[in-house]
């Protein structure tokens, strides 16, 4: 065999193995739903049957109906939304607007500045927590979804400050500077230049905001304290007790849970991968 076709053959026996390893990876990342789907519909008798099996013999959509009219999931959901969804656009505008200034501006300590931001992530959630807790309930914020909307913003906003530094680096100042000279404004040549040119960058931005929000347990539960501004992962903790865990319902909440997050997530699959691409070659 010449060096040619040998090349070849290496090359698809490499493209087969990528193929089996992504494949196994799937594979490792969809168990564990499916076995939450598979466990959804299934009657309290056959949840804990000994082998267990994927596929239910009697399965019945019981769960869903009793977390749908029996629960407070569909508060929580809501409540979910709109926290995620004011802590997400104020990310967005406050750490895009930090970023830009961090991008385009330099001024005494911005590096250091913009490096301590993200250094922030490194502190444990407990260390905040109580900080967090005294500052709202001196404003009287506490057990409200803005008071949790602007808590949620110490997870994301280092984060997507420092992704927002990196996209607008990624734009040649030369292209701000035309537009000034075409007679735009600085809102203008903002609204108007930049921020359509990264479109997929603030959705990949936007999505990372908004799933922080969504999976933050821990500042939830101490800031929160009635059903009126309830997050669903602690509406989730509602269907297990000291005593008892009740699966089915468990999963089935789970599964509504996040549904639509996949969903959200397929509909801007093409926009938050070219926002991650932008990032990792311009940033």
């Amino acid at each position: 065999m010449d060096t040619k076709k040998k090349k070849k053959w290496l090359g698809h026996i490499g493209i087969v193995l990528t193929y089996i390893v992504l494949g196994f990876a799937v594979i490792a990342a969809l168990f564990p739903l499916a076995w939450v789907a598979s466990t959804s519909i299934k009657p309290g008798n056959e949840v804990f049957s000994n082998p267990p099996y994927w596929i239910p013999k009697m399965p019945t959509l019981s769960n869903y109906l009793l977390v749908l009219t029996e629960s407070s999931i569909p508060r929580a959901f809501l409540n979910s939304m709109i926290v995620g969804g004011i802590s997400t656009v104020i990310a967005l505008l406050l750490g895009g607007s930090a970023g830009y200034a961090f991008a385009r501006f330099k001024f005494r300590g911005s590096k250091g500045l913009s490096l301590f931001m993200l250094i922030s992530q490194m502190l444990p959630l407990t260390v905040l927590m109580i900080p967090m807790y005294y500052m709202e309930n001196a404003v009287g914020l506490v057990d409200t979804k803005l008071g949790l909307a602007i808590a949620h913003l110490a997870i994301s906003m280092p984060l997507v400050t420092w992704m927002a530094k990196g996209y607008f680096k990624g734009i040649p100042k030369e292209i701000e500077e035309a537009a000034v000279m075409d007679g735009c404004s600085t809102i203008q040549m903002l609204s108007k230049i930049v921020i359509p040119l990264l479109k997929p960058a603030l959705a990949a931005t936007g999505i990372y905001a908004f799933i922080s929000s969504w999976n933050e347990f821990a500042i939830a539960n101490v800031l929160t304290r009635s059903e009126s501004s309830r997050t669903v992962p602690l509406a989730l903790s509602e269907f297990s007790s000291f005593y008892r865990v009740d699966w089915g319902q468990t999963m089935a909440a789970a599964m509504l849970i996040t549904i639509p997050i996949i969903i959200v997530f397929m509909l801007v699959q093409k926009q938050f991968v070219e926002g991650l691409a932008s990032g990792a070659v311009k940033g």
